[in-house]
Order: structure tokens, then C-alpha cells, then sequence
């Protein structure tokens, strides 16, 4: 199944969980989000028959058009989740060398190869006399996350 598949269902809701319910529809259950400010919009209630509109997600369908049976369709707006300034993941080429750099420019000395990972590098290396570092650094150079390096992972003697 693709995933964000357009789906449109009509069924009954029987369990509320805050912005997200289980709709009934036939002989299958679904799980279905509103959102904190679509459950604002368009009150849940147990036992409310309902028609839905949204896309189905790998856990759950992200609603984005609800209405009672019979009534108006409420529209429902999911916005981006929004990520501090050191987590970001610009859209641009993967490059380990431009990794290498960015954590060499900034003072470190580098060991092995960096990592890829979908959106970011993870490398090994230290700083003066400092104890070994894992280092994430997005596509764009940024290091923006440092955290002690667990030694079974990069194969490190304790």
C-alpha cells in the first residue's frame, strides 16, 4: 500500500483518545487524527456517525475533511512539525567530504569514515585531549548534535 493514500470513509466513532478516535467502517476499525486544533473545530463523541476524508499514513489516517452524517464537512489543517534551529535538514546533496570539512574547520581530529544516514552524517572524532565524540552533521556542513561515542558502535577499545 503507498503510502498517503487518499481515503474517504463513513462509519461510527467508538473510541476518543483526545484529537485522535477509532472509526468503525464496515467490518474494520481505523485509527484516525484530527489534529489538537481539528478536535477544536469538530468536537469528538463516542458513538457519533461520521463521514471523513484524509490520507492514510503507515499507523493512522491523517484527517482532512470530517462532518457529522449528513452535515457540513469541517476542514482540517495539519501543519509541519517544527524543529528547532539545530535540527534542520536542508535539501541538498549527501557529500561526506563536505562533512569531513565542516568538523576539521571546526577543531576536530576525525577518525574513519563518516556514516551516512538519510538525512545527516554521523562521525567519530575528538578534540585536544578530549574523549571520543559522535557527531551529527546535516548535508549543509552544520554540526548539530554531539554526543558521547558509545564504544560498541564504532568498535571502540574501553
Amino acid at each position: 500500500m503507498p503510502h498517503h493514500e487518499k481515503v474517504a470513509l463513513t462509519g461510527v466513532i467508538e473510541h476518543v483518545f483526545a484529537h485522535r478516535f477509532t472509526l468503525a467502517s464496515g467490518d474494520k476499525v481505523h485509527l484516525a487524527d484530527l489534529g489538537p486544533k481539528g478536535a477544536e473545530a469538530f468536537p469528538l463523541q463516542q458513538g457519533l456517525s461520521v463521514k471523513l476524508e484524509g490520507e492514510r499514513r503507515p499507523s493512522e489516517i491523517k484527517v482532512t475533511r470530517i462532518s457529522k452524517k449528513g452535515g457540513r464537512f469541517v476542514e482540517v489543517e495539519h501543519k509541519k512539525p517544527h524543529h528547532g534551529p539545530k535540527h534542520h535538514h536542508p535539501d541538498l546533496p549527501a557529500d561526506p567530504g563536505a562533512a569531513l570539512t565542516a568538523v576539521k574547520q571546526a577543531g576536530w581530529t576525525v577518525h574513519g569514515k563518516p556514516e551516512r544516514k538519510p538525512k545527516h552524517f554521523e562521525v567519530l572524532a575528538y578534540q585536544g585531549e578530549g574523549e571520543w565524540t559522535e557527531l551529527h552533521v546535516d548535508f549543509a556542513g552544520t554540526i548539530y548534535k554531539q554526543k558521547p561515542a558509545d564504544a560498541d558502535k564504532w568498535g571502540l577499545e574501553a
